[in-house]
């Protein structure tokens, strides 16, 4: 089975700055993947690489064993045009931090906005389906509720909603409980748990709850400086990391959890 996400000698930088530094990394289809690190590392750019909203400087990346960025012309591998790059795009979502969600607009219109505008559905279809993915983040109640009447977690179940509601085979996750209140962490997270279970998505979930993420992913990857330090099982990356990075920096996460 072609890879759903696989990356060759991808580099990225800013101005001075080089934010990843050749990494190679192939996720298999369905796979649930935890990425860790300490801040700057390269976890949120890499996400942003997948998602195009930045482009990488050196390297190939596939979706769905696919190049992104280039295409196939009379025989010839060449630039990709939009029209190719919108269709990848399309088999990926992303949750942020911030959730990102149309002021002037009600939970359930959040949803549907982008099923109509980029998949062509009609209202009716979309609405259902929109109807649907809020009942599955635990909101259904509220879809008539504007993002100024909701709650920080509740904000963000309508932006995890939104991003299921593309059927994308890839979603991402970046640090979406990061401006949330601490007492609206939990149900964030259980709600990703739940997600993962199905098995029916690909995910990665870059995220500072450790044991979250050795409970919940299927793998585990460690950024530190723009490369993948550490890659493993989550049994094995918490309990015998191999790098002695990897150690420092989940004995110093993993005691301010306790």
């Amino acid at each position: 089975m072609r890879p759903a996400v696989r990356l060759e000698g991808v580099r990225k930088r800013y101005g001075e700055l080089e934010v990843l530094r050749g990494v190679d990394l192939e996720i298999p289809a369905g796979q649930t993947v935890a990425i860790i690190g300490p801040s700057g590392s390269g976890k949120s750019t890499l996400l942003r690489l997948l998602m195009t909203l930045d482009k990488p400087d050196v390297g190939r990346i596939e979706i769905a064993g696919e190049p992104l960025w280039t295409m196939v012309h009379n025989g010839r591998e060449v630039p990709a045009d939009e029209g190719h790059v919108r269709r990848l795009r399309g088999k990926v979502g992303m949750v942020f931090q911030h959730f990102n969600l149309f002021p002037h607009m009600t939970a359930l219109a959040n949803v549907i906005e982008a099923p109509m505008r980029v998949r062509g559905l009609g209202r009716a279809e979309a609405q259902a389906l929109g109807i649907a993915q809020l009942e599955r983040v635990g909101l259904a109640d509220k879809r008539n509720a504007y993002p100024a009447e909701l709650s920080g977690g509740q904000k963000q179940r309508v932006a995890i909603a939104r991003a299921l509601a593309m059927e994308p085979e890839i979603v991402l996750f970046d640090e979406i409980t990061s401006a949330l209140d601490p007492e609206l962490v939990g149900g964030i997270l259980r709600l990703l748990e739940e997600l993962a279970r199905t098995g029916r998505m690909t995910m990665l979930i870059v995220t500072h709850h450790m044991k979250f993420a050795e409970r919940s992913s299927d793998r585990v990857l460690f950024f530190d400086q723009g490369r993948v330090l550490e890659d493993g099982p989550p049994q094995r990356i918490f309990r015998d990391p191999r790098k002695p990075r990897t150690r420092q920096f989940l004995e110093a996460i993993l005691s301010s959890e306790d």
